[in-house]
């Protein structure tokens, strides 16, 4: 292909990357415009290397026959991506946040790696239903709102001894599930760390004031809520 070719391609690449990194920018995400400009400029290159591995080697000694997959390269590309997907990925008691920006790194990798064979038209394509699905399908997410809602709710006590007993006939009052509830030891406190799930309007001031009025013999010092 001719020497301009290449580099158009690779500026395709990042400038539909920026694209994609910046409706993730907007929101704050850690992998935001950089992140996704870089990845699907390198993803272009690596692919443009793949398709050139024949030309690098002919002419040399040899049977004459050049045998290359220029899949091999992408789909290590690919399979690489794994690290910076975890990484966009934070769990957070019930909650897991960072899915949306880790499937953007996929196919961000996924358009680099189309242009970069030359495959420009469903890549551009591909690229303008993942800006729909992230601007205009997450708004109407955001409409569709969800039955299940989920918190996190932090019990702080002096000395050891049970207290779920007392605390289980509360958050059932309130139709809470409990999900998790782990305890550690922390400045001398016993800390309960639960997650919860709830699907009807509650009324935490009433729930806090609840859990104080009962466990308040049982050493409570400090309640917490956390999305």
């Amino acid at each position: 292909m001719p020497w301009w070719q290449p580099l158009v391609r690779i500026l395709a690449a990042a400038l539909l990357g920026s694209g994609v990194g910046w409706e993730r920018e907007r929101h704050g995400r850690a992998a935001g415009l950089r992140t996704h400009m870089l990845l699907c400029m390198g993803c272009a290159l690596i692919m443009l290397v793949s398709l050139h591995v024949p030309a690098l080697f002919a002419g040399q000694p040899g049977d004459g026959v050049i045998r290359s997959d220029p899949g091999r390269l992408a789909g290590h590309a690919l399979s690489g991506l794994g690290f910076l997907g975890a990484g966009a990925i934070i769990v957070l008691g019930p909650k897991i946040r960072g899915l949306t920006t880790a499937a953007s790194i996929w196919v961000t990798a996924a358009i680099g790696l189309a242009v970069g064979a030359g495959y420009v038209s469903p890549a551009v394509f591909t690229w303008a239903l993942a800006m729909f699905a992230l601007l205009m399908v997450g708004q109407w997410e955001k409409r569709m709102g969800r039955k299940d809602k989920y918190i996190r709710l932090m019990l702080a006590f002096h000395g050891s001894g049970k207290r779920m007993d007392a605390v289980r006939p509360v958050l059932e009052a309130h139709s809470f599930s409990l999900l998790q509830c782990t305890t550690d030891w922390r400045d001398e406190e016993l800390v309960y760390r639960m997650a919860l799930r709830y699907s009807t309007d509650v009324d935490f001031e009433a729930v806090t004031t609840q859990l104080g009025e009962t466990l308040t013999e049982r050493g409570l010092t400090r309640i917490e809520w956390a999305d």
